[in-house]
């Protein structure tokens, strides 16, 4: 299957990061309880704000989610285990709303995504890995690239994304992380593939949907088919010198 340009599998982030981060924030519920409850109201408990932040973000209100994360981020300063994680969901968010009508946001998520490496790199430890947010990073810098008419500037993005993503492909596999490595392929080939190279986009495809058939992902017949459409467009064209009689 073609990908066009204007539509990027964002959707794969979207539900990705929406998991693990209601899985980060479920768990540390005792622990905001306990130690970022900022006053007994539980309006000024940024464990409630961040509830109402994800049901709005799943319905697609982004707008109003945006100010209720960053409400809760700002509250959470004294306690970053727990920020970081949430800058992590903001930078999703911030990607999704990005892409459906505000590139102007892709900025602010990409700040985000860095604060969380910064704090990675200072020697902390969170649930998500430096490769997983560093995929995260790369995405943005893709996703941007789709709209951008600007040939020195998209080609900049690309290269970026590219090397972003790469960087991150050594790291999820030492994690084990075999879902984000696929959807991490599968990215790496696109850009290729916008950058003109097919058979590295075809190489990259090709990994994509070795682990999507080994661990049953439901990306495999997706990925298959847009590694199929690859293949074909690298076929070289027969030229017929002579007209058949």
């Amino acid at each position: 299957m073609y990908k066009d340009p204007a539509s990027l599998p964002i959707f794969f982030y979207q539900l990705l990061g929406m998991v693990v981060l209601l899985l980060v924030l479920f768990t540390m519920q005792n622990t905001w309880h306990k130690e970022a409850e900022i006053g007994r109201n539980g309006n000024q408990n940024p464990l409630a704000w961040i509830k109402k932040a994800e049901t709005l973000a799943r319905s697609g209100n982004y707008h109003d989610a945006l100010p209720l994360y960053e409400k809760a981020i700002a509250a959470l300063a004294p306690y970053p285990s727990q920020q970081q994680p949430l800058r992590y969901r903001y930078g999703i968010v911030l990607n999704a709303l990005g892409a459906k009508s505000r590139p102007d946001l892709y900025l602010l998520a990409r700040a985000q995504f860095q604060s969380v490496l910064d704090y990675l790199d200072s020697g902390a430890k969170l649930p998500l890995s430096a490769a997983r947010v560093r995929s995260a990073l790369a995405h943005t810098y893709h996703q941007q690239a789709a709209s951008e008419p600007t040939t020195t500037l998209r080609t900049h993005l690309l290269n970026t994304s590219y090397l972003l993503y790469k960087d991150a492909v050594a790291g999820l596999m030492d994690q084990g992380e075999w879902h984000n490595l696929a959807i991490t392929y599968f990215n790496l080939g696109q850009v290729c593939e916008w950058q003109g190279n097919l058979q590295e986009a075809i190489a990259w495809l090709d990994k994509a949907v070795q682990l999507d058939f080994r661990y049953g992902f439901p990306d495999l017949k997706e990925d298959r088919d847009y590694l199929s459409a690859l293949r074909r467009q690298a076929q070289p064209i027969v030229q017929h010198t002579e007209t058949p009689l």
